[in-house]
């Protein structure tokens, strides 16, 4: 019976070692490979251009603060409404424990020495009293000969100041994700011509051996064309990473950083001439956010030197209130017990008056400040000018940039058919015995290179066009071409 079980268990053993060992050389064949984890987040669907800056302007975090800070400028201006017109008020109740030995005398209102009102005693006594009083006041200016009005005005001119950077904000954060999609697409045609490159090479590494093995070339060149081959894969390598990084900043500048994304050209790569309106008319220049910021910066001086005009006007202070006191001594001196040794208030007084107050040497002040603001409204203003004259300048400049991009793009084609003819040829010498190895990897890369040159050029006419689109401040009319084109790659 034992050495029955015994072979049992031993062919067990043997069987479950049999159907272990496949998975086992898998695990074992697995160990080299070392895989980085994913990144965080699933892969988003193919973006187009009009996708990636809706998205950018949607999610981006930078737009997300500026779209804060305007909501706290707006909130602002409801805060500085009630700081001007809500009457100050105060209530208060105080207990105090202290002696009442007086001498007539007059000091300004201070802290250390507190109000001792009431007749004294003929002789020093140190003998505690109480003392106590409650009641409230309302401090109300509502006549300010416009103060008030002013400085809610200098609120609002910092709103608008506000949601004018927002619109800053909001163009950077589209024209850099537009950018950054262009940069996407090189890299990705940059990767298409790197693999075509590596099938040519390929294809003229299996002709060279065919060759040598032949006995019609040298055997060098088979190591040649091995060496060759060997390159353009290193440079598909260094073109995926491009084009990986490209994808990664490309997911930064959408607020994605870290998730995967994908982008759906179309037919952008195609349309060397897209027929953007843009370049056809000349912009009002003054509706550019950078514009409009300059002249909110222009108001908001303006605003101050309002508040400042309104200051030297006199204030009209209503006052009102109602207070209990208490004391431990009546008006002749002597002590009492009625409000039970003046612990609780129980005498009341009512009170109303009008306060004109007029801080007379602020003058001085006030015009030192405006002579200050007054340069700051100058300095604005020309920046404002500076403003204009830059985005005159950089219409030009874009507008020379789209005719060269369109002029290069159209050209391209023409190189790109050369050296493709020259790389045909160089190969077809070859296998005749009238090229060498280096005149046909020459050729080839010369045809690689002009390929590159082609999307970077074809991509150019579009950033060119996104130039101009955001010297203009207006990057509607680039989107919509952008979706055109996309749409007829799809057709």
């Amino acid at each position: 019976m034992w050495a029955r079980l015994a072979t049992t268990v031993a062919v067990r053993l043997l069987l479950l070692q049999f159907f272990l060992w496949p998975a086992g050389s898998a695990i074992a064949a697995e160990q080299p490979s070392l895989r980085l984890p994913a990144g965080a987040g699933q892969a988003q669907r193919p973006l187009t251009m009009s996708d990636a800056v809706r998205l950018a302007k949607t999610n981006y975090p930078k737009i997300l603060q500026a779209r804060a800070e305007v909501t706290a400028a707006r909130a602002g201006v409801t805060v500085q409404k009630i700081k001007e017109y809500n009457p100050k008020s105060l209530l208060s109740y105080e207990e105090v424990v202290a002696t009442h030995n007086k001498l007539t005398q007059i000091v300004f209102a201070d802290e250390v020495l507190p109000a001792n009102p009431g007749p004294g005693f003929s002789s020093v006594s140190m003998n505690p009293r109480f003392f106590s009083g409650t009641g409230f006041i309302l401090d109300w200016d509502p006549i300010d000969f416009g103060l008030h009005k002013a400085r809610i005005s200098l609120s609002k001119a910092e709103l608008n100041l506000t949601q004018a950077g927002y619109g800053v904000t909001l163009l950077d954060v589209a024209v850099e994700a537009g950018s950054s999609y262009l940069d996407s697409l090189v890299a990705r045609e940059q990767v298409k011509v790197a693999e075509a490159n590596v099938s040519r090479f390929l294809e003229f590494s299996k002709v060279a051996h065919a060759q040598v093995d032949a006995g019609l070339q040298p055997g060098a060149d088979a190591s040649l064309a091995d060496a060759q081959l060997a390159n353009a894969r290193n440079d598909l390598i260094r073109a995926r990473l491009a084009e990986e990084l490209a994808l990664a900043a490309l997911a930064n500048a959408l607020g994605l950083g870290g998730q995967l994304v994908a982008i759906d050209p179309g037919g952008m790569i195609t349309v060397t001439e897209p027929t953007d309106e843009q370049t056809r008319f000349v912009p009002f220049f003054e509706n550019h956010p950078l514009a409009v910021a300059g002249k909110a910066a222009i108001a908001r001086v303006a605003a101050q030197k309002r508040v400042l005009d309104k200051e030297y006007y006199p204030r009209f202070r209503w006052l009102g209130g109602v207070n209990l006191r208490g004391s431990n001594l009546n008006t002749s001196g002597r002590v009492q017990s009625a409000n039970v040794h003046g612990l609780f208030p129980v005498v009341p007084n009512w009170n109303i008056g009008l306060i004109v107050d007029l801080p007379f040497l602020d003058i001085i002040r006030i015009q030192a400040e405006k002579k200050v603001q007054l340069a700051k409204l100058s300095a604005e203003r020309h920046a404002y000018d500076l403003i204009i004259q830059n985005l005159r300048t950089q219409d030009v400049q874009a507008r020379a940039r789209v005719k060269a991009a369109v002029e290069l793009a159209a050209n391209m084609p023409v190189q790109v058919e050369a050296g493709l003819a020259a790389a045909r040829q160089a190969q077809a010498r070859y296998e005749a015995g009238l090229a060498t190895v280096a005149q046909v990897a020459q050729a080839n890369e010369i045809l690689a290179d002009s390929r590159v040159k082609e999307a970077v050029a074809n991509v150019g006419v579009w950033r060119a066009l996104l130039a101009v689109a955001s010297v203009h401040g207006d990057l509607r009319p680039f989107l919509d071409e952008a979706e055109r084109a996309t749409a007829r790659g799809r057709q």
